[in-house]
């Protein structure tokens, strides 16, 4: 028997991804829809639907809704108009800060990048009752994002990646070379003494990224009443949350299943 599902998909600064979620059961607090299966593609590359038409077949799932969003306004069009069924699940498009549901205290909620407010109206859901929440999305750029233990979107801080960063020294200086992102990361240890240029760049821009991080959750944790959970998310995510410890919580696709539940909501 085949689960319905949402296909939710990303469009981002450097791929787009698509996710098949299985809706959260209704009446459940705190519990966001589950990925079942995800691929992604570089946002220049032709994309070949039947990609994810195989996905459900392989996992016995059946699109009930198609959400779409992204900070790419060309892209998500593309992906809106290429849909390969029409007349049945026609695509939304979910571009607007008011389809979303979530509470916004900023002072221009239009110009917020709409991944930033799809990671916020996760959290809000996983967040504990009265307590706030604070989303580090590692991609592209790195966003630090806060809600408020009311719910409210208030905003955050936008600091380059680590590919911008390392991407921006060796572009910007005659001589320094560039560090490949993805090797540092897959790295046992990073240390923090650079014996050698590489290793001295390598170390400025892993250290320096969370320093950054930490201290602006510092300073965005200060008014808060309570201690705020802590989510991470995003392709450089997972090892930030092991270099930053504590209570961070690493959680995949968080965008994704935002997007979801602002699918579901749109149907209830």
């Amino acid at each position: 028997m085949f689960t319905d599902v949402i296909l939710a998909i990303d469009v981002g600064n450097s791929r787009i991804k698509f996710g098949l979620l299985r809706p959260a059961a209704r009446g459940e607090p705190q519990t966001l829809p589950v990925p079942v299966a995800t691929v992604a593609v570089p946002i220049n590359e032709t994309f070949d639907w039947s990609s994810v038409f195989e996905l459900c077949t392989v996992n016995q799932a059946q699109i009930e809704r198609v959400a779409v969003a992204g900070a790419n306004p060309v892209a998500v069009e593309r992906i809106r108009a290429s849909w390969p069924v029409p007349g049945q699940c026609e695509p939304r498009v979910v571009n607007r800060h008011t389809d979303l549901g979530l509470k916004i205290s900023v002072e221009f909620p239009e110009q917020v990048g709409i991944d930033r407010l799809l990671m916020a109206v996760a959290a809000d859901v996983l967040r504990p009752p009265d307590h706030p929440a604070i989303i580090v999305g590692a991609g592209t750029a790195t966003t630090i994002n806060l809600v408020t233990h009311t719910g409210t979107f208030a905003g955050g801080a936008i600091l380059p990646g680590l590919e911008l960063g390392a991407r921006s020294l060796h572009q910007f200086t005659a001589l320094l070379p560039l560090v490949d992102i993805p090797s540092l990361l897959d790295a046992p240890q990073i240390p923090a003494l650079g014996r050698n240029t590489h290793a001295a760049i390598s170390s400025g821009l892993w250290y320096g990224h969370l320093g950054a991080i930490r201290e602006l959750i510092s300073q965005l944790s200060g008014g808060s009443p309570c201690q705020p959970a802590l989510y991470v998310t995003g392709g450089n995510g997972r090892r930030l949350a092991s270099g930053l410890g504590g209570d961070y919580q690493f959680i995949p696709d968080l965008t994704l299943r935002g997007l979801a539940c602002v699918a579901m909501r749109s149907e209830s």
